[in-house]
């Protein structure tokens, strides 16, 4: 039996009865209570328990109204009755209530199989109320919103709750809401707090928990992961549909309550400006001369919003939004507004607010004030609804949306979800790819985070890296000034510019490609995507494992950069890089390098300008309604759509879509391009229908056809000619897919370039045919064995370097004499790691207290060894298993209410703490740690704040007391640097019911940590 996570709660009794009424089925217990299901539509349901019996509608709902749904699905319901069971027939689903014990169930008749089964009564309390599902061994779980760190939710508990935090295992946006690849989801129609426990405790079962008496749950089916979140949409509505304009690049800073003042061009936070002055941002009451910001540069042009949209332009950056007074509190000038919103009309620019609309401004984009931790979840939902209505109401023909950092279950109807984020640490890219995945599994798929975070930086290989993935997201923006560093594209020196500029570029590139897939996203497939949507044969793909991975639609596999490690040359070393699915072939999209999937790919090296960005084989990829470049292989087929891209008239149907389809048959390839279907305002019917193919070598004969009617197809030989002609073909040696790159990499990428001359898309169709044809034939396809090339001996696991998350294994071989370079293949539960030289290779990111079983073999090419025995280990229990739980912290001194004393010993590394009182000599900071026991301890481990330098810890001494009243002498004083690594103090055999903390000296005068492990010796 499962442990409750209320003692008072109590399990429902016997089920007595269900009746059907004119709305609902009634069900009454033994015990007294009365719970209510009804039948919302096909493959939707809604059970309440309410103990109160008042069934009242929340206010408000997280869904749209039930009345608003048609009777017919209850209506057509049938109620059925035995000794054991009543079962109501809803379309091809059997709702089974259980008499004794009473166990809801879901069955398809279809499958033959349940959907979801309860592995115990409901239990109901004063204040509380849990639902204990059975859990599949093969089971996984989604949603929650985001949980930051991790999408994949099997063995995990979640909190369902606003943390206001964006680090690790923090929760930015939660939604009580979840699904399971078994085919079911739940909404729970609640505004409190929760915990989903996915098997954390006991892997039998999933225990859903909410603090509220009143269990008032949705059941939705479906048969994809798109099905049951398009199910979700049917209850709470869908996300917006933004504009085009919306997925360019845009900028976030406040020219309202800003002033500048001049700067040693030495300190971290100077910024050199036009005049040739270094300045750093200062308050209105500095003692030094300030200068003050504002939206047009009436005082100091240099400071101003117009002069910001001017670096963006003149420095060919494709700026297309700008918020100007983020989180200002100054009200703005009417006229400064108008003329601000006339100057960025003119530049192409759309210019949004922060959280209200000025007098003066007619805005379609506004940020809500949403990050307060103290709003519950009512209040701000209604206060983004409230700014979305104003939106609507002053533009009903257009898309306008809002920009939230937080949210609750049916946010993505109101708002998108952006993050600002500390910024300049690895670990933030890693924890945002994990957190975009999960979102978008929790049917948010309108997500952004800023670039180079909102807080700390100053490194511009991180910068660089952050902003590389977030050009494959959906919104991508800055937010500037709240950082010590600038957070422009062009902060940092020419070279790092250059390589963010061809990615601004790239971004615009996949501009057509993105906003189609927003348009799928209204269907429920998510924009940015886990690799089991488009891979759903691979249980690798739903696992944590592949947590720093994802796909953009179906045809790209982004794998960022998510740690500094580097080769002599400073170039990125790259491990551990999965490529799904061993029939298809994978084109890095920067160089052409071809890769077969199936397997992890480890030792690659990146330079800084080149991110990890892999084209699926047999990508169509668009790049308008009749233009496209595809990368051949197998049948493929992608439908290309467009509309207008500001206005709603999708809605009434005025959007177009073309079908493309691709077949390489051996050396036969057949593209197809069928006709444009649908229309909207100021799309031309006729118009000029362009292939880029990508290819290995010159093709052989080339046709075309117009409505199976062969015409003329010209070759050129001269790529000017082929670009004056109407119609004809070219095979392009140096092409590049994106031309931006050529400046890094030497590598080109042969192309078959067609073109059909203008003609009525919405009537004729164009087929091209090419013969010996050629894309990725050299592609290893199948590993031979050699029985000449001997296997590596005394393969083991190297035990000094075991750790909880990583594994080194060492082997050794025979020289061999061979031109070709020999490496290894390694292969990992099942799943072959390649690419690897050497004769040892470490294994990170692996998950704690896990047993990982490996072989090894040689290989040369295609050519591969027989297999080593296997071998293995099982990974150490995690460190955090050994850290003191449950102990109580006091300070002398108060902190920041942000930064709470309670942040520093609640086990997350995404909150911190920051004293709002100074450290002095005379008046040290004192923490008292109390432990719940008397412990053995290892080692203290303080971990700076990281946004910024303020309050780093620099000398410290600590004192023991053993019944946690008395304390014995301070310890010898322990001196650290100012920097952002872990600080240890050795405790090894010594055992403390608390220890005292004494501050004597810190970087500011404040004082301030993510987080103070005690760690316990190990039996």
């Amino acid at each position: 039996m499962s442990e409750l996570n209320n003692l008072q709660e109590h399990s429902v009794s016997r089920l007595v009865s269900v009746a059907k009424g004119t709305r609902f089925y009634e069900l009454q217990f033994a015990s007294g209570e009365k719970a209510r299901l009804y039948i919302v539509s096909n493959g939707i349901f809604r059970l309440i328990l309410d103990p109160s019996e008042k069934f009242a509608p929340l206010d408000p709902e997280l869904t749209i109204p039930i009345k608003d749904f048609s009777l017919t699905p209850f209506e057509e319901s049938q109620l059925l009755t035995t000794d054991e069971t009543f079962t109501i027939k809803s379309a091809h689903y059997s709702l089974r209530l259980q008499k004794n014990p009473a166990l809801f169930s879901i069955f398809d008749d279809n499958l033959h199989r349940y959907r979801l089964r309860q592995k115990m009564p409901l239990q109901i309390g004063p204040h509380s109320s849990t639902e204990i599902l059975i859990q599949n061994k093969n089971e996984f779980y989604y949603g929650g919103g985001m949980q930051n760190g991790h999408f994949s939710h099997k063995g995990h508990k979640i909190e369902i709750a606003n943390t206001n935090l964006t680090g690790p295992d923090g929760v930015a946006l939660p939604e009580s809401f979840f699904w399971s690849n078994a085919g079911f989801a739940e909404l729970r129609n609640t505004w409190k707090n929760g915990v989903y426990n996915f098997g954390a405790d006991d892997d039998t079962e999933a225990v859903i928990t909410h603090n509220t008496p009143i269990y008032d749950t949705f059941y939705l089916i479906g048969d994809t992961p798109a099905d049951l979140i398009k199910q979700y949409y049917v209850l709470t509505g869908t996300p917006l549909f933004l504009p085009k304009y919306a997925l360019g690049l845009g900028y976030i800073g406040n020219f309202s309550d800003t002033f500048w003042k001049s700067a040693d061009p030495k300190e971290r936070s100077a910024i050199k400006f036009e005049d040739g002055i270094n300045y750093q941002r200062a308050s209105k009451d500095d003692s030094e001369k300030v200068y003050p910001a504002d939206l047009n540069g009436n005082q100091y042009y240099q400071f101003s919003a117009r002069a910001m949209i001017e670096r963006y332009l003149a420095k060919n950056l494709p700026l297309k939004w700008i918020v100007p007074d983020y989180q200002s509190d100054s009200p703005l000038d009417e006229e400064q507004v108008k003329s601000f919103s006339d100057f960025a009309q003119e530049k192409g620019i759309t210019v949004g607010y922060y959280n209200h609309l000025p007098k003066g401004a007619n805005p379609d984009l506004v940020i809500a004030k949403t990050d307060s931790p103290k709003i519950g979840n009512s209040k701000l939902l209604q206060n983004i609804a409230k700014i979305s209505n104003n939106l609507v109401q002053k533009n009903d023909d257009g898309r306008p949306w809002v920009m939230a950092t937080n949210g609750w279950s049916a946010i993505q109807t109101l708002a998108t979800t952006y993050l600002g984020g500390v910024g300049g640490e690895w670990e933030q890219i890693a924890t945002q790819i994990s957190s975009f995945i999960g979102l978008s599994l929790s049917g948010q798929p309108n997500i952004g985070s800023a670039i180079d975070g909102r807080f700390s930086g100053g490194n511009a290989q991180v910068s660089v890296r952050d902003l590389q993935w977030k050009v494959f997201t959906p919104l991508l923006f800055s937010i500037d000034g709240d950082g010590t560093t600038a957070k422009t594209p062009f902060a940092y020196n020419s070279k790092i510019s250059k390589i963010n500029q061809a990615y601004l570029k790239l971004r615009i590139q996949l501009a057509p490609y993105l906003y189609s897939l927003t348009r799928q996203a209204q269907n429920g497939m998510p924009v940015v995507r886990a690799l089991f949507l488009s891979f759903p044969h691979e249980k690798i793909n739903y696992t944590s494992q592949i947590k720093h991975e994802f796909m953009l639609g179906d045809n790209f596999l982004i794998a960022p950069i998510t740690n500094g490690r580097e080769d002599g040359n400073g170039n990125s070393i790259k491990d551990d890089l999965y490529l799904p699915n061993h029939r298809t072939m994978w084109v890095d999209a920067l160089t052409g390098q071809k890769f077969l999937g199936g397997r992890y790919y480890s030792q690659l090296v990146y330079p800084l300008w080149h991110l990890p960005v892999f084209v699926r084989g047999g990508a169509i990829i668009q790049q308008s309604l009749r233009k496209m470049m595809i990368f051949p292989q197998g049948k493929s087929s992608n439908i290309l759509y467009d509309d207008d891209g500001i206005s709603t008239k999708y809605q009434q149907g005025e959007a177009a879509q073309t079908q493309v389809t691709s077949e390489l048959d051996g050396v036969k390839l057949k593209v197809v391009v069928k006709p444009t279907t649908g229309s909207y305002s100021k799309l031309a019917l006729s118009q000029t229908t362009a292939l880029t193919i990508m290819a290995d070598h010159y093709p052989g004969h080339v046709e075309a056809y117009i409505n199976d009617t062969l015409i003329d197809l010209p070759e050129y030989k001269n790529e000017a000619d082929f670009h004056e002609a109407s119609t004809g073909y070219f095979f392009k040696q140096d092409y590049m897919p994106f031309k931006q790159f050529g400046n890094f990499t030497g590598q080109l990428q042969p192309a078959l370039l067609i073109k059909v001359k203008s003609h009525d898309i919405s009537e004729d169709e164009i087929t091209i045919k090419v013969d010996n044809f050629n894309y990725g034939n050299q592609l290893e396809n199948h590993a031979i064995i050699d029985s000449a090339m001997v296997a590596p001996r005394s393969a083991s696991i190297l035990t000094d370097r075991l750790s909880s998350r990583s594994i080194t294994v060492s082997w050794i071989n025979q020289q061999f004499n061979s031109n070709h370079k020999l490496m290894a293949d390694i292969e990992v539960n099942g799943i072959i790691h390649t690419n690897i030289t050497g004769n040892t290779f470490t294994f990170h990111e692996l998950t704690p207290n896990t047993r990982y079983r490996f072989r090894i073999r040689n290989k040369i090419g295609n050519k591969v060894s027989d297999w080593t025995e296997y071998f293995g280990t099982m990974t150490k229990p995690d460190q955090l298993d050994y850290a003191i739980k449950n102990l109580q912290v006091k300070s002398n001194l108060a902190s920041e209410d942000e930064f709470p004393l309670a942040n520093l010993t609640d086990l997350r590394l995404g909150s911190e703490w920051l004293t709002s009182e100074k450290v002095s000599p005379d008046h040290p900071l004192e923490l008292t740690f109390t432990f719940d026991n008397l412990y053995k301890l290892s080692r203290m481990v303080y971990i700076p704040r990281s946004r910024d330098h303020k309050g780093h810890l620099l000398r410290v001494q600590y004192a023991i007391s053993k019944d946690g009243e008395h304390f014995e002498d301070f310890s010898k004083e322990f001196n650290w640097p100012n920097d952002a690594k872990n600080k240890v103090i050795g405790m090894r055999d010594l055992s403390a019911k608390a220890i005292k903390l004494r501050v004597l000296l810190t970087t500011d005068g404040y004082a301030s940590a993510k987080e103070i492990f005690f760690f316990t010796a190990k039996d």
